[in-house]
């Protein structure tokens, strides 16, 4: 009975050091969930390709500008795909001019006044990194004018489009994700009639690429 004793003792001894090390042992790390809602802020640039025709000899009003505003999105993750929606929308100083080709001298201009769209999304996520792809619906409102010696607007006006585009995104803490994104649009070709000499009609082609750096907070 008391070698028993001894050795049930000397057995727990020895364990103890081995059953306490178990015990302190750190816990693995669940994996990020993209799961849920979030919103944020978004600033970057876009490069626009305005191309006029109809009423004139065909000519361009290139041109570039700021984009900044925000979005509010969903994401949903299914193993490591992550499906979601996002909306956004932003203010754009995007302009562009070049000579008009009716007379030496005149210029022309495209200018934005905002950019928007809805768009689905599609992604891989390792862990904290997501990469994915985007499409949807965009819309957008031009001014095409000609801007001096005979100035004359062409309307512009909202216009309707698609986009598509490419992302990655970085989970730095459980709430704030950062990323950056590209996007083309393709708002098509719009007719405008111009405001001072009715009868005068302007085809006018546009089509944009918008690269931001996003940051987003995951309630």
């Amino acid at each position: 009975m008391k070698l028993a004793l001894l050795c049930s003792v000397a057995f727990l001894a020895a364990s103890s050091p081995v059953l306490a090390a178990d015990l302190v042992q750190p816990v693995a790390a669940m994996p990020f969930s993209w799961t849920g809602f979030y919103a944020g802020g978004q600033i970057g640039g876009g490069w626009n390709d305005s191309h006029w025709s109809g009423g004139f000899v065909p000519f361009n009003t290139n041109g570039s500008g700021g984009i900044f505003g925000g979005q509010i999105g969903y994401n949903y993750q299914i193993d490591q795909y992550v499906i979601g929606i996002e909306g956004d929308l932003a203010g754009s100083t995007v302009k562009g001019d070049n000579q008009c080709s009716t007379a030496p001298g005149t210029t022309c201009e495209t200018k934005q006044d905002y950019l928007a769209s809805v768009r689905g999304r599609l992604g891989y996520a390792f862990d904290r990194f997501l990469i994915y792809g985007d499409a949807g619906i965009a819309f957008t409102k031009y001014k095409i004018a000609e801007v001096d010696v005979f100035p004359q607007s062409f309307g512009g006006g909202s216009r309707v489009g698609w986009t598509a585009g490419l992302g990655a995104e970085y989970a730095f803490t459980d709430h704030w994700i950062a990323g950056v994104e590209w996007n083309y649009y393709d708002f098509g070709t719009k007719t405008g009639e111009s405001d001072q000499l009715p009868g005068f009609f302007v085809d006018n082609r546009n089509t944009e690429n918008v690269v931001v750096g996003k940051i987003n907070y995951k309630f």
